[in-house]
């Protein structure tokens, strides 16, 4: 079964009255080119266990079934769901969760491979970094969304998002897909990349309190260190731990440095000191709903 192009595309929406959602960020793969290269860039075997999130017209799965013995397609659209089941009647071993990849079930899978819906390709790419054993994932977003997963520190691009994502994984930029490749025509062009879990390197000695330290003071991406943790603790009513803290980390880590500078061994260092502190009791403790 071959991908589809966009007379068939249009042909299928018409079929089964389906209008695109801007809302959900609906808008399928034309190009059979860049459907191959995704396809070809998760090396796939046999005996891979493989997931799709946002199954849509079935562009991607319909290579994907071909390639692997299991495939599991999350589409919470019921008519794209429809769309899959009729599409898909030659490939048992294809099974379909109607649903929402923020809150199904997720199985037990080694590589992902997938389109992800502009709307959710944040909060779906941490769920899969948090609770999935995957391998590899091949990944389409946004691409100004992409630049900023892989930005360096001392970019424009580098940020809190940038931080969240390469403490717990890493990525390579495979290449990038144009407006044009899909229908409707978005307005933006994408990147697919390469993910997988980090495994090297240090890592905090708390997770929670590595993500709260880092979501507390990375809303002042342009500030030097100092000044945004002076924000920060008065904002958790902890102002009289600061020059605690700087004496702390003083030799370690340059307060004087902007934070789109700072690298993440120093955050990790930086969060591993305030761990202490919250233990000895000269911060509070994180409210769970925070972290």
């Amino acid at each position: 079964m071959r991908p589809l192009d966009e007379f068939e595309v249009r042909s299928l929406l018409k079929k089964h009255s389906i209008r695109p959602s801007k809302d959900r960020g609906q808008s399928f793969l034309i190009s059979q080119s860049i459907a191959r290269n995704i396809v070809d860039a998760s090396n796939l075997e046999p005996d891979d266990r493989v997931l799709e999130i946002g199954g849509g017209l079935g562009i991607l799965t319909s290579l994907l079934a071909e390639k692997t013995e299991s495939l599991y397609v999350i589409e919470i659209d019921s008519k794209l769901i429809r769309v899959l089941a009729d599409r898909l009647k030659g490939f048992p071993h294809v099974r379909l969760i109607h649903g929402d990849a923020l809150r199904v079930d997720l199985p037990a899978i080694t590589k992902v491979i997938s389109n992800l819906p502009y709307s959710v390709a944040s909060a779906v790419t941490f769920r899969l970094l948090k609770e999935v054993d995957f391998e590899l994932a091949i990944l389409m977003y946004q691409k100004e969304f992409a630049q900023r997963l892989v930005a360096r520190p001392g970019t424009s691009e580098y940020s809190r998002l940038s931080i969240d994502f390469q403490y717990l994984g890493v990525a390579e930029h495979l290449f990038d897909v144009g407006a044009r490749d899909f229908y409707p025509v978005p307005r933006v062009d994408s990147s697919v990349l390469a993910v997988r879990k980090r495994k090297e390197g240090s890592f905090a000695r708390d997770h929670d309190i590595f993500f709260w330290v880092i979501h507390g003071i990375y809303s002042y991406p342009n500030k030097q260190l100092r000044n945004a943790l002076r924000i920060w603790l008065k904002r958790i009513g902890a102002s009289n731990s600061l020059d605690a803290l700087v004496e702390r980390t003083r030799g370690c880590i340059d307060m004087s440095s902007r934070l789109r500078s700072i690298h993440l061994p120093d955050l990790i260092l930086l969060s591993d000191v305030v761990l202490e502190m919250v233990r000895s009791g000269d911060l509070p403790s994180p409210r769970r709903d925070v972290i």
